[in-house]
């Protein structure tokens, strides 16, 4: 209601008084590219600017249900962490009807959750029998040699992965079922698709709330950190369909105390250290989560994540909510110049370019990232083992 009566009053009351002042035939192309353009923005992006503006009505009380369970769980948390902060915490579970009750609210709270969208998992073969008969165009790239150059929890930056390629999800699967390539960052995946492997009140559900999904499938022999420890500007949520991940979650104010944050592409690193990360990941305060097939984790912006991925056909979608940027202001672990560095670009995505462009940079988003690790590779991972960084990587 509230949406109706701003967009009736911007055409009442300011687009169309001024075509009708015109004098006859004036109707110039700058008049009409304004005029598309006033157009575009009350159609496209008013809605995201005003959407979270609540006046008339108060959120659904499943939403509170929600959010009053969390602040009190991060609360308790806190608590914990100051007295205890080397042993971990596990994240609060939320029912799914309840998510479903909510909405796209859901994934707009304060302090991560974890959930189960499914009691029913897909058994693999048929996961790929699903993904051969819709034989998409995918986005994979070769595997990571994990073995020769293994991750730790904080070498983001050192963690070098060659170029994307694109082909059918038929010429790729050769390559991944040998764990020669991945599905990682596949940004080509559409609410259609998930259709065909999630049910459709969870795909209804998810993709309500969020702005774009990706897939990751990797088949390694064994068990690997597959993301060293980072975070990204913007809410997400992911969600595990075959296999299992291990999720070890830092809060970004916690990050900002424990250790050197810092940015590249916009997304937020922890630099290497000299010590042992093991030892150091240990001692600092954090939450562990295990998702397993059906079982989805979600948390807000700039917490920092590392993940383990078990061995086996592991197949997993994360997806991304639209850009809140006054809490991603506020939670941002960088300095006030960082900040405005990040929000400066999401609020170009979010209110000003259309859809098509942001996906189109977003989809391009992690070569960015590797493009600036290959840059520097050489020299940091130099320095991490003379620094005897390698005697914890053997």
């Amino acid at each position: 209601l509230f949406y109706y009566y701003i967009t009736r009053n911007i055409i009442c009351y300011f687009i169309l008084p001024t075509m009708y002042s015109l004098p006859p035939n004036s109707l110039t192309i700058k008049t009409v590219l304004l005029g598309a353009l006033a157009g575009y923005f009350v159609t496209c992006k008013l809605p995201k600017i005003i959407g979270p503006v609540r006046i008339f009505s108060s959120e659904p009380g499943a939403c509170s249900v929600i959010r009053e369970t969390l602040l009190a769980t991060q609360k308790v948390a806190n608590w914990q962490q100051r007295n205890d902060p080397a042993t971990p915490l596990e994240l609060p579970k939320i029912p799914f009807n309840l998510i479903e009750d909510c909405g796209k609210e859901s994934f707009n709270m304060p302090f991560p959750y974890t959930f189960k969208w499914s009691e029913e998992s897909i058994r693999e073969e048929d996961l790929v029998r699903k993904f051969l008969a819709k034989n998409k165009t995918v986005a994979y790239r070769p595997a990571a040699d994990l073995r020769a150059n293994p991750n730790t929890p904080f070498t983001m930056m050192i963690a070098k992965l060659e170029e994307m390629h694109q082909g059918s999800f038929e010429e790729a699967w050769p390559c991944i079922s040998k764990g020669k390539c991945t599905l990682y960052f596949d940004n080509t995946w559409v609410k259609e698709d998930y259709d065909s492997i999630m049910p459709d009140n969870v795909v209804k559900t998810l993709i309500e709330g969020s702005s774009f999904g990706s897939m990751f499938m990797s088949s390694y022999k064994n068990d690997h950190i597959t993301a060293a420890a980072h975070a990204a500007p913007q809410k997400s949520l992911a969600t595990q369909i075959t296999k299992s991940k291990k999720w070890i979650f830092i809060d970004p104010m916690i990050a900002k105390e424990y250790h050197a944050v810092d940015e590249n592409e916009f997304v937020s690193v922890l630099h290497s250290m000299s010590q042992d990360h093991d030892k150091v990941l240990k001692s600092t305060p954090r939450y562990e989560v295990i998702t397993g097939p059906g079982d989805g984790v979600y948390f807000p912006e700039f917490w920092f994540h590392i993940v383990f991925t078990e061995g086996g056909l592991n197949t997993m979608t994360n997806w991304r909510m639209s850009a809140q940027l006054l809490e991603g202001f506020r939670r941002s672990p960088h300095t006030f110049r960082k900040k405005l560095w990040f929000m400066c670009p999401l609020f170009l995505k979010e209110y000003v370019f259309p859809d098509w462009i942001a996906k189109l940079v977003l989809a391009q988003g992690h070569d960015f990232f590797q493009e600036n690790v290959h840059k520097m590779f050489r020299f940091r991972k130099s320095l991490l083992d003379a620094n005897n960084g390698s005697r914890f990587k053997q």
